[in-house]
């Protein structure tokens, strides 16, 4: 197979994968509660949101309101006015413990809490299927999604704030998709 086509093969996955998963899944959904949706489609987010990083739907939502309750601050969990950029970029940033409350409705989902609890297994499993159906293909571009969306999230957490808070980046649009729009998200108060 062609480099270039598996290249431009993995991105149009990651995009439609993390653009499911965490755009309107993790971010928009769980965390912010900007839609309904049915068991079904929460399953269909928790799992493309599993194929971006192996991140836990509940880690990722609580760090993602602590963020917005505390944007560009030192309880920021990932501000990159008070961490190196590398520890953003790369998403190496740790947090010790994430207080209930943020994560108080998450816990009650039993969709979100198997997909917190069994993540590494269906990870693995998803990796054994892919190779199943695609071959090699299937763990390559499996692999291109998992860094990608890695750095997608660093992106926007580096890149989506500058010297007075969060910023519009129109080109983070790229690697996280319908996000480069961070400024307006966060004036927006969406609890």
């Amino acid at each position: 197979m062609d480099i270039l086509y598996l290249i431009l093969l993995s991105y149009v996955c990651y995009m439609v994968i993390v653009t499911i998963g965490i755009t309107y899944g993790y971010h928009r959904y769980f965390s912010h509660k900007t839609f309904k949706a049915t068991a079904w489609q929460e399953i269909v987010m928790l799992y493309c949101g599993l194929l971006c990083g192996l991140r836990s739907p509940l880690g990722w939502v609580g760090v993602h309101r602590m963020h917005h309750e505390f944007a560009d601050t030192e309880k920021d969990p990932h501000s990159a006015k008070f961490q190196p950029w590398y520890n953003i970029l790369f998403s190496l940033w740790r947090i010790d413990s994430i207080p209930r409350k943020y994560i108080k409705d998450m816990i009650r989902n039993p969709r979100v809490t198997f997909f917190h609890k069994h993540r590494y297994a269906l990870y693995i499993a998803n990796a054994i299927l892919w190779f199943l159906i695609f071959g090699a293909t299937g763990l390559i571009v499996l692999s291109i999604i998992f860094i990608l969306a890695y750095l997608g999230f660093g992106v926007l957490n580096l890149f989506g704030h500058d010297a007075e808070g969060p910023a519009n980046k129109l080109w983070v649009n790229i690697i996280a998709p319908f996000e480069g729009n961070h400024k307006d998200h966060h004036e927006a108060s969406i609890p």
